[in-house]
């Protein structure tokens, strides 16, 4: 048995105590992978090739849900210290083997305490509103159309009028998502912002998930970067803040907010 294969006893419990504390929310993973079984079953049966018809749109409602479930435990460990300490056992394990493989994890973020902005979605914007930008992306491009329902928006005449009511579609890929908007000219003047992500076109805006938003503003403050914070103007259940990349392009970060019952 070579030392590529052998299980080190300190691994196996870190792994037993973070499966243990994480046993409140067994039961959504195991509803999660219950509606991905269909899925993959579909894709097996056709040979693995392409991607079956509304298994994208399945994919991104299932990421958004388990984005949900990473917040929760995020705060669960907050307030049990015996939680996280599980948890870091095996970010210890993870962290000796990013040592020696740094695909893994470039160094240069390990220490960051937000979770390295991942793409996703772009935002396209229209004069002529979103029902042209959503035939192409959806009947050319071949992505699934996602329901407006699965973007709580804030209405415009919330927060002093701060947010948009202007028509938006969404659409995915199964992995990114493109954010189809109509033109708003008016969110400066309403909000009080610099920046008006949904202003300029064509594209209106580059955006990045990440778990901790106000984790990533002290990094923003750190590297002296401007940004327009604009919390949850836009989406009830996002905090989004929008800055500039050094050629102009609008950028936004935003972390998931978990609402409590």
């Amino acid at each position: 048995k070579g030392s590529a294969s052998r299980v080190y006893p300190f691994d196996c419990a870190a792994v037993v105590l973070l499966l243990w504390s994480r046993e409140l929310h067994a039961h959504k993973m195991r509803a999660l992978l219950v509606r991905l079984r269909p899925l993959c079953a579909r894709q097996l049966c056709s040979g693995g090739s392409g991607i079956a018809r509304g298994a994208a749109l399945e994919h991104a409602k299932l990421r958004e849900q388990l984005e949900g479930i990473k917040q929760r435990m995020k705060k669960l460990e907050a307030v049990n210290p015996a939680l996280a300490a599980a948890e870091e056992e095996v970010e210890a394990a993870m962290r000796l083997l990013t040592g020696r493989d740094p695909q893994l994890r470039s160094g240069h973020n390990s220490a960051d305490a937000f979770s390295p902005p991942k793409l996703h979605h772009v935002n396209v914007v229209s004069q002529k509103g979103a029902n042209e930008l959503l035939e192409f992306y959806r009947d050319v491009m071949k992505m699934d159309e996602m329901p407006a329902e699965l973007f709580p928006r804030t209405s415009a005449a919330t927060q002093g009028g701060a947010g948009s009511d202007v028509p938006i579609a969404f659409t995915t890929d199964g992995h990114m998502q493109m954010h189809l908007a109509t033109q708003d000219l008016g969110v400066p003047h309403r909000s009080g912002m610099a920046i008006n992500p949904i202003g300029v076109g064509p594209v209106g805006h580059i955006a990045y998930r990440t778990d901790d938003i106000e984790a990533f503003k002290r990094h923003l403050h750190a590297h002296g970067v401007f940004f327009s914070d604009y919390g949850t103007r836009f989406a009830k259940d996002w905090h989004q803040v929008f800055f500039l990349d050094p050629v102009g392009t609008i950028i936004e970060v935003h972390s998931v907010i978990i609402h409590e019952a």
